[in-house]
């Protein structure tokens, strides 16, 4: 099969010909963010789905390290909010986050799903500091947690 400069391929499967999909992001992840009507987090975002994800992740061969790295800079950025600092100067450094997964990606330092979860998660972080405090740091405090050692 011979492609053009610029055509899109599609091939079978998201991982390509003879090979497995790749890992997705569990069925209606974050559809209604992380909190439940009473806004108290919802159980799924911080035992189910990350359980899933860490577990995804670590078959994409993401050393611990690495999401690590992405974690500490979330930790960053909750301590700069919890010294006083401005939740919309805070916003401008954790939506890089994604452009920092972005380029772990591009190269092949992370798989496609941590692009995907930090993406995901950004919608709902940066809309005000209780989703971000309260929402994506624990829930990523606990795909953390879960993410299992080699």
């Amino acid at each position: 099969m011979t492609f053009r400069q610029g055509e899109r391929r599609n091939l079978p499967g998201r991982g390509g010909p003879g090979r497995p999909p790749l890992p997705e992001l569990p069925n209606g992840y974050l559809v209604k963010g992380y909190f439940d009507d009473s806004g108290n987090i919802l159980p799924t975002v911080v035992v189910e789905w990350p359980q899933d994800i860490a577990r995804k992740l670590r078959q994409g061969n993401l050393e611990s390290s690495q999401l690590r790295r992405f974690f500490s800079e979330v930790r960053h950025l909750e301590g700069q909010l919890q010294a006083g600092k401005d939740f919309a100067a805070v916003r401008g450094s954790l939506l890089k986050l994604g452009a920092y997964a972005a380029d772990a990606e591009k190269k092949r330092k992370a798989p496609p799903l941590l692009r995907q979860f930090i993406e995901q998660n950004l919608k709902w972080a940066t809309r005000d500091p209780k989703s971000f405090l309260k929402g994506f740091v624990q829930h990523f405090e606990c795909i953390v947690a879960y993410f299992p050692e080699r």
